[in-house]
């Protein structure tokens, strides 16, 4: 079972895939828990309130853990790769991810496509972060609303959907172009690098453009990967509305 764990999370599950809800434990107050006591009674789900060292001990959590006394486990999500491309034929937005691997970026990341409604963010099946039940912790309750997937090789993919009819653009601090500057595509990549190492020289190769956010000084020359995605993904979408 995917442990899911935190109010926000757990709603979102609740929202997206309910049927996958096998238990819902919790600790504390019922009437902090009455959305979610109610919402699994109409699941037909029976929630398990226990004493804290019992909840704590069935969640394997530690002190950082913010669980909200809220844990549910569920049937593992949907991993997409590299056969599963074609599912994104329609999307207007994609992130791809280059060796990014902060649990926390990563989280960002997630939080902040859902919240813009980008369909899908791939990043690589080595050299990458995971999707763990902290990176769904962090993304409080995104990880639930775009889809994953984990490829092989990052060139190929982005060969593979270029077929599709997408553009790549690569965030990269040197670009001689901003986002504001950038004419993007109606159907468009954003290629995110790894924290303080940046995009790959290959991966630069595969990118139809580089571009930039403005700013930086010296001593504090670049975003970290959650928030230059952040912003990418918000001029986009303010190009669009």
């Amino acid at each position: 079972m995917e442990k899911i764990f935190g109010k926000h999370s757990v709603r979102a599950v609740f929202l997206q895939r309910p049927k996958d809800v096998q238990r819902l434990v919790l600790a504390g107050k019922e009437a902090y828990h009455a959305e979610f006591i109610a919402e699994a009674k109409r699941r037909g789900l029976q929630p398990e309130f226990m004493a804290w060292p019992e909840f704590l001990r069935i969640g394997d959590f530690t002190e950082d853990d913010k669980h909200q006394g809220i844990c549910a486990f569920v049937k593992p999500r949907r991993i997409y790769g590299d056969r599963d491309l074609d599912l994104l034929a329609d999307a207007d937005c994609l992130l791809l991810l280059d060796q990014v691997s902060n649990p926390q970026n990563f989280a960002t990341i997630l939080r902040t496509a859902a919240f813009f409604q980008i369909p899908a963010v791939a990043v690589l099946r080595n050299r990458s972060v995971d999707v763990s039940p902290t990176v769904v912790r962090y993304a409080v309750g995104g990880a639930e609303f775009v889809k994953i997937f984990r490829v092989t090789n990052l060139s190929q993919t982005l060969t593979e959907l270029k077929k599709l009819g997408f553009w790549a653009y690569g965030l990269d601090g040197e670009a001689p172009a901003t986002l504001a500057q950038t004419d993007f595509a109606e159907k468009s990549i954003f290629v995110i690098g790894a924290e303080g190492e940046g995009l790959r020289p290959k991966t630069r190769k595969y990118c139809d453009a580089l571009v930039r956010i403005p700013g930086g000084q010296p001593g504090l020359d670049s975003l970290n990967a959650g928030v230059a995605a952040a912003v990418a993904m918000a001029e986009f979408r303010r190009l669009r509305s």
